[in-house]
């Protein structure tokens, strides 16, 4: 099989989706499938296949399109500018994408719902598209708000404009794929909310390759706990839909119990000033160590005692299931996805999301039990070993890509207008093809002969099927 791995996003910089990526094109190049990776180079700012030199530069293009794209003839793109923002990139990530080619590959597995509405779009046959949902995007959008305007209810966000814009996206992609491969119930049922029908959508939990794991863990570990305390640790992006806000405010709170312990918060992000504040405030700056980002995580992992996810939303974060296969039933926020990788009690814990009283309390038994630790965390190992491992993962994935290669892949029942060529359901007044719009503004320029080949003749910007 020829398959073509693609995401919207930046392609070496988004943490367990890269992750989840990497492992997977090896393991099927492995098993003698021919595997393709693309995605974004943030900063380059191109858009380009993962080791082979075919590069789309999407400064260019982007400056093409900006300027007739204005809020007088298209207001609806001007709502708010986050909505303005992810419309145009999506539509260079389109013409992009198309210039790259999609036309070789037996398979599209798509990684966001972005990419994998933009796929269908400049689809010119009807190339087999799964999609994974990762994560529920209009609510990872309500979170990045918030960690902004920190009084901002769900209900309040839910009537602003981009929270429609992301929904209606999270609902294109779903239905623009063939089939779709969540990792949870949880968002099976966020994908459910958007009228696909249940046989389209499959579960597929993540795995972790077991060799190259224990490969990594036997590595020295490059943290040097302190003599007498116990290490608790987190890894992961400091942003505040990852909730280390919670965990620093439930170190404060054990803090004033016990001093036996500290605290290593690997990861970068934006947040990362404000919780170095935060953990002043809260009294704990001298036990909590900011490691910055560790690359070997099984090997950090092997000096922690307890490990916390305490994410405000998350599906399958992977640095769970490599806390189970360090033998340490970890501690995890109990929202969305994460409930689902752990037996309350026996191979990990599960806390109240936003709780930070409650984290404090299972942080202060776990400390003061080690027989406990021991038990459930032998427990955890046994587990993350027998059900979450890279070959399950695998094979699961190819019976989708199987099932998928045998299914007529357009048009779909029930896709929306806008989400095959724009025949389907019309043109926007004012939209336009790319290349008739270079052909005016930069005669000779090369890329218009190539988005004139690359792109359906049919193919506007700007996408009615946003409306």
């Amino acid at each position: 099989m020829k398959i073509l791995l693609v995401t919207y996003w930046g392609l070496t910089n988004m943490g367990g989706i890269w992750t989840y990526m990497r492992q997977l094109a090896d393991k099927l190049g492995g098993q003698g499938h021919t595997v393709t990776l693309m995605g974004s180079h943030v900063d380059s700012n191109t858009l380009y296949l993962l080791d082979r030199n075919v590069f789309f530069d999407k400064k260019a293009y982007y400056s093409a399109l900006l300027p007739y794209l204005d809020p007088l003839q298209f207001p609806h793109l001007h709502q708010e500018h986050g909505i303005f923002s992810f419309e145009l990139g999506r539509y260079v990530f389109e013409g992009g994408a198309a210039a790259l080619g999609l036309e070789d590959y037996d398979v599209i597995h798509a990684q966001d719902p972005i990419s994998a509405y933009a796929l269908r779009r400049i689809m010119k046959r009807p190339v087999p598209l799964v999609a994974s949902v990762h994560g529920a995007l209009a609510r990872e959008s309500y979170y990045e708000y918030r960690g902004l305007e920190p009084g901002l209810t769900l209900q309040e966000y839910e009537s602003r404009p981009i929270w429609s814009y992301f929904r209606r996206m999270e609902q294109l992609g779903a239905q623009a794929a063939d089939l779709i491969l969540v990792s949870s119930k949880w968002i099976g049922q966020v994908v459910g909310g958007h009228g696909v029908a249940a046989d389209r959508v499959h579960i597929q939990p993540y795995g972790v390759n077991l060799r190259e794991y224990r490969e990594k863990a036997a590595v020295a570990a490059p943290l040097n706990p302190v003599p007498g305390k116990k290490t608790i640790m987190y890894a992961g992006r400091l942003e505040y839909i990852k909730g280390v806000h919670v965990l620093i405010s439930a170190l404060g709170l054990l803090k004033q119990r016990r001093g036996d312990w500290t605290c290593v918060i690997a990861g970068s992000g934006s947040l990362l000033e404000e919780l170095r504040v935060q953990a002043k405030e809260c009294g704990v700056q001298d036990d909590v160590v900011f490691s910055g980002k560790i690359d070997n995580i099984p090997s950090a992992l092997t000096a922690a005692d307890i490990y916390v996810q305490p994410s405000l939303q998350d599906t399958q974060p992977f640095s769970v299931t490599e806390a189970q296969l360090a033998g340490i039933a970890p501690v995890v926020a109990g929202t969305t996805g994460m409930p689902e990788m752990v037996r309350h009690g026996e191979t990990g814990w599960i806390v109240p999301a936003e709780d930070a009283a409650a984290l404090a309390d299972r942080l202060e038994l776990l400390l003061r039990d080690d027989a406990l630790r021991a038990r459930t965390g032998s427990a955890a190992r046994k587990w993350a070993t027998q059900n979450r491992s890279l070959d399950v993962m695998t094979e699961g994935t190819l019976r989708v890509y199987r099932r998928a290669a045998g299914m007529r892949s357009w048009p779909l029942p029930g896709l929306p207008p806008g989400a095959g060529p724009a025949g389907d359901g019309g043109a926007m007044p004012g939209a336009f093809h790319p290349a008739d719009l270079l052909k005016v503004i930069s005669p000779g320029n090369p890329l218009e002969p190539v988005l004139r080949s690359a792109l359906p003749a049919d193919y506007l910007v700007p996408d009615a099927g946003i409306l």
